[in-house]
C-alpha cells in the first residue's frame, strides 16, 4: 500500500467516524485542518477506493502495445534506445525517443555495472 493509498484510507475513516458522530462537513474541516471539498469528497465515497482514482492511478500509455517488444529486446542485450526507437518506427509507433528512454530507466538501473580496478594513483606511479 502507498503512502497516499494509506492517508485516503485514514481520512475516509476518520471522516465518517465524525459524521456519524453528528459533526458537520466544515466542523470536521476545521478540526481536522483539511480543505472543505477535501472533506466532501471522503464524506461522499462510501468506501475509500472510491476515492482512489484519478491521477493517482496508472493510466495507459501510447506505449503499452509496444513494451513486450522493449521487454524482448532488452532481455536479448540490445539496450541502446536510439535503435529500439528506430525499430518500434516500423510497427507504428509514431512517438518521440523520451517516451522510450522514460520506460528504459527502470531497466537501466537494474543493471549490474562491472567496473574494473582503480587505475593506480599517483603516489604508487611514483614510488615504483
Amino acid at each position: 500500500m502507498s503512502p497516499i493509498e494509506a492517508r485516503l484510507r485514514e481520512r475516509h475513516a476518520i471522516v465518517h467516524s465524525l459524521l456519524d458522530q453528528g459533526h458537520g462537513i466544515r466542523e470536521i474541516a476545521r478540526e481536522l485542518q483539511m480543505g472543505g471539498n477535501t472533506v466532501r469528497r471522503a464524506a461522499r465515497a462510501e468506501t475509500p477506493e472510491q476515492m482512489l482514482n484519478g491521477r493517482h492511478q496508472p493510466r495507459p500509455s501510447r506505449l503499452d502495445p509496444f513494451k513486450p517488444h522493449l521487454g524482448r529486446r532488452w532481455a536479448k542485450g540490445h539496450t541502446n534506445g536510439i535503435h529500439l526507437h528506430t525499430e518500434l518506427k516500423g510497427p507504428g509507433y509514431r512517438r518521440s525517443y523520451q517516451i522510450i528512454s522514460d520506460c528504459l530507466r527502470p531497466h537501466r538501473r537494474r543493471r549490474v555495472r562491472v567496473v574494473g580496478p582503480a587505475p593506480p594513483g599517483v603516489q604508487q606511479v611514483i614510488t615504483v
